[in-house]
């Protein structure tokens, strides 16, 4: 592939010394915890995945959670490949080190696309350096290889509006495919893909005739994209929807997610200091708001009763329905996080105390980091088809946050997406401020932005530190 079409050079990057360094930092970053802190025992959505595995390989199938929901199939079918083929499902956790580890090389060449090797070579850095997601390889959760599958799906889609080449567009359509088996959440992310792939780079974006004409140009790139995510999606919800009680394209639990963020209690969250941390604790609290629809039907209907149970409730309550979306923000803007809740649960013997607070420290900086200057810079130098593909995620995901409930752990993947912005700003702070001065719209949205971000970010902040609140 020409450096001069589509911008990379695989072994230009071979030779990037930075590049090393970031994936050498950061495979030490993912492996170190696995050998000083291995952890067996599984924590609540893990114990559910486990479980749904073991049965797997009883012969039942995908089977429900305790709670009647139904979860996209790729991880606990994962889980129990690597259980018969290693002889435990920690061993995935391997598996998730290395897609890691491609991750951020994916990211570098992202990185290189948007706007040169300075920014490759910090989004490289602050990929691997991220200690939350560096920590998550160590985990049973689907963080990881969702990640993975977002960032090779994204990378395949910059590559196919910079080449109109349909090669690159099938790929990226089947392995967003797989980001759909895998989070059921990424069900409705192809249209942003296709208009990544559609952009007018040569054109005005604001010229609708010019979004056809790019479209026209790049109709086999647009083709192969739907085939590669339906040829990859398809055979499961088929499957799927002959199978659990009726539709559906992936899993079955958005039903689940809607009763837990519009019932009579408070919409639940699990991170630290703020959430239901304890199934007794958990089950107290599911008792004050109304009953769940029966988890004997069918997964499908279940998820649809229990959707139709939450419009009946916002209709009857629609001013806490509107005054709880601030809440389920500040939830997912937490700049605490999921290893924040880890480290204050003792899961970490050994390490000093000092060493604790500097990583809560660290995680609340880094986070804050990603949350101004990446989004100083996506106001300020956003433009063409990685916008597309970032903001647009970041806006759906925290759409569907503030109608549901929040969590630190939904943010992850938003947090890889976002890192190419935070780079952006700090390979050229004064580009993006001279971009915001340049442009009175993006200097405004930015302005409108940066308060509530900030203001979100503080609600919970003290929850990660017990001396404020015990």
């Amino acid at each position: 592939m020409e450096q001069g079409i589509s911008g990379l050079d695989w072994r230009r990057w071979a030779q990037d010394r930075w590049l090393w360094i970031a994936l050498g930092l950061g495979l030490v970053l993912r492996v170190a915890p696995l050998l000083l802190w291995p952890q067996s025992e599984c924590i609540r959505d893990e114990c559910i995945y486990r479980a749904i595995a073991n049965a797997i390989i009883e012969g039942e199938g995908l089977t429900t959670s305790s709670k009647g929901w139904l979860p996209a199939p790729g991880y606990p079918f994962l889980l129990a490949w690597t259980k018969q083929i290693f002889g435990t499902m920690q061993s995935v956790k391997v598996m998730q080190v290395i897609l890691s580890m491609i991750s951020v090389v994916m990211l570098y060449a992202i990185g290189h696309l948007v706007s040169g090797r300075r920014t490759a070579r910090i989004s490289a850095l602050l990929l691997a350096l991220n200690p939350t997601i560096a920590w998550f390889t160590n985990t049973l959760w689907i963080e990881t290889i969702y990640i993975f599958f977002l960032l090779a799906a994204g990378l395949g889609i910059l590559i196919a509006q910079r080449t109109s080449r349909w090669m690159p567009a099938l790929w990226s359509g089947v392995m967003l495919g797989f980001a759909v088996l895998f989070r059921g959440i990424a069900t409705y992310l192809p249209p942003l893909y296709l208009l990544a792939v559609c952009w007018p780079e040569q054109g005005n974006p604001l010229d609708l005739n010019d979004w056809v004409s790019s479209g026209r140009k790049r109709w086999r790139s647009l083709a192969a994209f739907g085939v590669g995510l339906v040829l990859t999606v398809s055979p499961w919800s088929i499957y799927g929807s002959q199978t659990y009680g009726g539709f559906m394209v992936s899993d079955a639990t958005v039903g689940h997610v809607l009763f837990l963020g519009n019932n009579d209690f408070p919409p639940l969250t699990f991170d630290y200091g703020n959430g239901m941390l304890t199934q007794p604790l958990f089950a107290r609290y599911l008792k004050t708001g109304r009953r769940p629809c029966k988890r004997s039907e069918p997964p499908v209907q279940s998820s649809k009763c229990e959707v139709q149970q939450a419009l009946r409730w916002i209709q009857t309550h629609p001013g806490r329905f509107i005054g709880r979306i601030p809440m389920r923000l500040a939830q997912i803007f937490n700049p605490n996080s999921f290893l924040t809740r880890h480290v204050r649960w003792g899961y970490l013997p050994g390490l000093p105390w000092f060493l604790k607070e500097a990583l809560c420290v660290l995680i609340v900086t880094w986070t804050t980091a990603l949350y101004v200057g990446g989004t100083l810079a996506a106001w300020g130098r956003a433009r063409g088809p990685w916008a597309y593909v970032a903001v647009g995620t970041t806006i759906y995901t925290l759409a569907i946050t503030a109608i549901m409930y929040g969590m630190t752990r939904f943010r992850l993947p938003l947090e890889a997406l976002w890192t190419v912005y935070l780079a952006l700003f700090l390979a050229n702070p004064r580009a993006t401020f001279d971009a915001l001065r340049d442009s009175p719209a993006r200097l405004t949205g930015a302005l409108i932005t940066i308060p509530p971000v900030l203001a979100l970010m503080l609600w919970y902040l003290p929850t990660g530190f017990p001396m404020f609140w015990r």
